[in-house]
């Protein structure tokens, strides 16, 4: 009998303790939702909970959940899943984040605009199979943060409460999302409003700590901004969300040709030109400016004609190119338009036309280096002799703007190379020592040789030496014993014999068949009266097939 009315004592108790919930609290459950990640496996790694801060997907849950996941879900009161698709914010300092889950439709949470005051009731609302679940609190002491958002403390921790679940007051309105402590008994709630405030920027996307995460942020309303995101993901390698990203932004501003011109660059460089392609006829069929899709069509297509060796793919062509910038001008006669045709028809080999068209560019606000530079290049294939190009190139060095930049530098160089065949070497050098500064001493090998060649013609041979010791300091290892067998050439030829030794052995031990460098070592050696040592030297390179080394032979006997 006792234990009879100890049974009905406890389901009167729970029974009172359920009618004590005011029905506003368990209606607040609808509004509630599980959210579960996994990592790259498919494995869960977190299990949380959230609310719905909007009527179209937006919610609010703890970032610790999302900062590692490969993937994440959201359950609704109701059972449905919904993909988490992108994040809005985050804050790390107080463990929040606001993202949007693919859902057309969801119940928001009614949110508390006024602090609780301390000893208040408040309920932690959860659920599992539609059932609510709401324990009693009592708000020990909050704190204000930014001014307006309240931080709560509450002294009763069971440890039972999930994080992310909500705190609500007798109205169901959510007051705080549950954070439990590492480091004490009590629980903490921070205020949700905070989290609907929460937004990123486009730079935010570089930030190491949001990189842990598949989680894609969401693209900016500004489409340069988001462009710019865009940009950033790329220069971090991270090919799963920079494809990602090119998608939203197609979704997102599908009137806007750069989204598409994004997707088909990249398509085409991995060799999907038939995606490329794609891509680039849903810009004719959906972009606003019309003129700026022709004219990212032939840049595509261009480019990949240019850059790269496949050719199995047909359907490009320059005269397609070609014609899809024409339709561009035709629809909007900019400059750049008509820039990108004299292009194109260089590389069809079409020098007349390509130069009319430079030469009419050189007449207008379009006039830049790079129209005077490409306009020498036609006249160059053209036959045109160097006075006439030097012109050209004199005109696109003075369109640069002083002091000269890395833009400035192809033409410096190219102004340099013709004085050098113009054998005004003098010129020529000072061209070849603007650009050595643009390049802040870091050019290629290619150029140290150039230079050094010059400088030997204007008898600068100590210069001339540093030179072509940079060049084989810079360049490629195959290369290497070649400008060290140039250099051991030039210390014989201005008598530094024992330099000239040590410099033909450096080759040797890099290509011990170098007949250069056994023909120089042998002559310098002759000059050090080392003349037993010498012949090994000149026979070795007779052996080696050299017929220089017979005359020489001849000569030291």
């Amino acid at each position: 009998m006792n234990r009879f009315f100890v049974t009905v004592f406890a389901v009167f108790a729970m029974a009172m303790a359920s009618f004590a919930q005011p029905s506003a609290v368990k209606n607040a459950a609808k509004s509630t939702f599980r959210l579960v990640c996994y990592d790259a496996n498919g494995n869960r790694n977190a299990e949380t909970y959230g609310v719905f801060t909007s009527t179209d997907g937006e919610a609010v849950a703890p970032w610790s959940a999302l900062s590692t996941a490969a993937r994440a879900e959201v359950v609704d009161f109701n059972g449905k899943t919904y993909n988490v698709r992108t994040l809005v914010g985050v804050n790390e300092l107080y463990d929040v984040c606001r993202f949007r889950v693919d859902a057309s439709k969801t119940q928001p949470a009614a949110m508390a605009t006024a602090t609780v005051p301390a000893n208040s009731k408040v309920w932690l609302v959860n659920f599992a199979d539609k059932k609510v679940k709401a324990d009693e609190y009592s708000v020990e002491r909050s704190e204000k943060f930014m001014d307006k958002y309240a931080y709560y403390i509450f002294a009763y921790n069971d440890k039972s409460g999930v994080a992310g679940s909500p705190f609500v007051n007798a109205n169901g309105q959510v007051i705080g999302l549950l954070q439990q402590s590492e480091t004490n008994i009590e629980t903490h709630a921070v205020d949700p409003r905070f989290a609907t405030t929460l937004a990123f920027n486009s730079l935010d996307v570089a930030r190491p700590d949001y990189n842990k995460t598949a989680i894609r942020m969401q693209l900016p309303d500004d489409s340069k901004q988001a462009l710019l995101m865009i940009m950033l993901t790329s220069e971090r390698q991270d090919s799963a969300k920079y494809v990602g990203y090119i998608a939203d932004y197609i979704a997102k501003f599908p009137q806007h040709v750069d989204g598409y011109t994004t997707s088909a660059l990249r398509k085409s460089g991995n060799g999907d030109f038939a995606g490329a392609d794609a891509d680039m006829k849903q810009a004719l069929k959906h972009a606003t400016n019309k003129a700026e899709a022709h004219a990212e069509y032939s840049r595509v297509m261009y480019q990949k004609l240019v850059y790269s060796n496949d050719s199995l793919y047909k359907e490009w062509t320059l005269d397609k190119a070609l014609s899809e910038v024409e339709e561009a001008y035709k629809i909007d006669p900019q400059l750049a338009y008509r820039h990108s045709a004299a292009q194109i028809l260089f590389s069809k080999r079409e020098y007349a036309k390509a130069y009319d068209i430079f030469n009419e560019l050189s007449n207008t606000s379009f006039a830049n280096s790079e129209v005077f530079y490409e306009a020498a290049q036609c006249k160059a294939q053209l036959g045109a002799k160097n006075e006439e190009l030097i012109v050209l190139l004199d005109s696109a060095v003075a369109r640069c703007t002083k002091p000269y930049t890395s833009v400035a530098a192809p033409y410096v160089l190219a102004r340099g190379q013709m004085y050098d065949a113009m054998k005004d070497y003098r010129r020529a050098l000072a061209d070849y020592n603007e650009y050595d500064t643009i390049m802040y001493g870091r050019a290629n090998a290619d150029f140290y040789f150039t230079r050094y060649k010059c400088e030997v013609n204007m008898r600068q041979y100590q210069v001339a030496l540093n030179d072509i010791a940079h060049a084989a300091y810079v360049c490629e290892p195959q290369m290497r014993p070649i400008y060290l067998a140039e250099m051991a050439s030039l210390q014989l030829r201005v008598n530094m014999l024992d330099n000239a030794v040590k410099t033909a052995d450096l080759c040797l031990q890099l290509d011990a068949d170098n007949t250069d460098a056994l023909l120089i070592k042998g002559v310098a050696l002759v000059g050090l009266k080392k003349k037993p040592e010498a012949m090994e030297c000149l026979q070795r390179a007779k052996t080696l097939g050299d017929q220089r080394a017979d005359e020489y032979i001849k000569k030291y006997k």
